[in-house]
């Protein structure tokens, strides 16, 4: 039977085996830290950077061709431009066709545009 050093000294060699595997862990996990703290720093720039571009004419889904993927900050007080520029918001409102008919209110069931004198008896 295995008495309390012997016991301790394999818990040790485990530990120690345990240790030596986290270590590379560890480093990655710090220059990871680090690399991820350096890319915060980028995004602001990077965003004025893109809005800046977007002001100069290009599209996103042009920048987009070229690899500049949407910035996750944009420039406080900017707004976000479209693809492609709303046109005039008269030639976007559905044309007028015909007055809006309602039944009339005479016997014979005929219809009436709204508010035309047959309407109001």
């Amino acid at each position: 039977m295995a008495n309390t050093h012997e016991i301790l000294r394999r818990m040790e060699k485990i530990q120690a085996a345990r240790a030596a595997a986290i270590t590379p862990l560890a480093e990655i996990l710090a220059e990871r830290e680090e690399l991820q703290r350096k890319l915060a720093e980028l995004d602001e720039p990077y965003g004025k950077a893109y809005a800046d571009a977007e002001a100069a004419g290009w599209t996103g889904d042009e920048l987009a061709a070229i690899g500049a993927g949407e910035p996750v900050k944009r420039p406080k007080g900017r707004p976000r431009r479209r693809a492609t520029p709303p046109k005039d918001a008269a030639e976007q409102a559905p044309k007028a066709s015909s007055p809006a008919t309602v039944p009339a209110q005479d016997s014979t069931g005929g219809e009436a545009p709204v508010g035309s004198a047959a309407q109001s008896s």
